[in-house]
């Protein structure tokens, strides 16, 4: 046995109809792969280190962001390619690395014709790594509201009464923001770390080009009342973002958050963890191996060659 798929049967898209079934069905047609259903409760991190010591070369994930980032964690530098299948809700990872929204087409991913294998940057905060991005504020509160009310009432619904009760009472978190060995006193509602730029457009927000260029894309928002966090949101819709005097924006390749608190909820790729202040963040460079389809790459180059050709420009003047 050369290949292992972790699914998580309690994924959204799990939870829709036969998509589990026929899941498992086209799993069991590909050579030399063993499907793991992960129950709860179990040491992820254990199992993959287990599979690894007899020889697996390929680790996959059929689940949403917080079970791929489960498994994509114990692969961080160890140069096992991760073979993603998106089965969750929103499938943020899936999306940015160019994989078929399509569970099935995905599975083609562990046959070697049908991939190119690339390496990714992994965001990490006091020893936790992420794939996709971290913050400290209002969305974590918002995530810890939305679990309450998932089990009763859907992740749909959860996220809009949950919504409903951060937002009419945002309040602002007293941090000071090392960057480059100085530091800024902030008052935030949301400090926000992207693994990578990120796209804030209202019809591409969240999105990421590439995943290879080493930086924080990081957004502090200063919104602390409903009508401020309104305002805030106009300015998104209106594509103005930046242009906010509530928001402002940087990169980095680390940063260090010190709170007044000892102990506070972090977000990491739709997670929350309770962490220790102060909060360390660094970034890995091409620390994690993926699987994706071929045309990702030929964009990817793409994109790195017209970024170059503007640079070049933009050097000599040519517009």
């Amino acid at each position: 046995m050369k290949k292992v798929l972790f699914v998580n049967e309690n994924a959204g898209r799990a939870r829709k109809g036969k998509e589990l079934d026929n899941l498992l069905a086209e799993a069991a047609k590909q050579p030399d792969l063993e499907v793991h259903i992960i129950e709860k409760g179990e040491n992820l991190p254990w199992l993959v280190k287990n599979y690894l010591r007899r020889d697996v070369k390929i680790i996959g994930v059929a689940g949403g962001d917080g079970t791929i980032n489960s498994i994509a964690s114990c692969l961080v530098n160890t140069g096992i390619p991760l073979v993603v299948v998106p089965f969750g809700t929103l499938n943020h990872f899936a999306r940015d690395i160019g994989v078929s929204a399509n569970p099935v087409e995905a599975l083609g991913l562990f046959a070697g014709t049908e991939a190119t294998e690339i390496r990714i940057d992994v965001g990490e905060v006091n020893g936790n790594y992420f794939l996709n991005n971290s913050s400290i504020g209002i969305y974590p509160r918002l995530v810890k509201q939305r679990e309450k009310y998932e089990a009763r009432l859907g992740k749909l619904f959860a996220y809009l009464l949950a919504g409903w009760n951060v937002f009419r009472r945002p309040h602002l978190l007293h941090v000071k923001l090392e960057i480059n060995g100085k530091k800024q006193d902030l008052k935030v509602g949301l400090l926000f770390f992207s693994n990578n730029r990120i796209n804030m457009t209202p019809l591409q927000a969240g999105q990421r080009a590439r995943l290879d260029d080493q930086v924080f894309d990081v957004y502090m928002v200063k919104a602390a009342t409903f009508f401020e966090l309104f305002r805030v949101a106009a300015s998104f819709l209106r594509n103005k973002l930046e242009q906010s005097p509530l928001v402002t924006q940087a990169e980095v390749c680390e940063a260090v958050v010190y709170t007044s608190r000892h102990h506070l909820p972090v977000a990491f790729d739709g997670e929350t963890r309770s962490l220790s202040s102060p909060l360390e963040y660094k970034i890995h460079p091409a620390a994690l191996l993926v699987r994706v389809p071929p045309e990702k790459v030929e964009k990817n180059i793409d994109a790195t060659n017209a970024e170059t050709n503007q640079n070049r420009a933009e050097q000599t003047g040519v517009s």
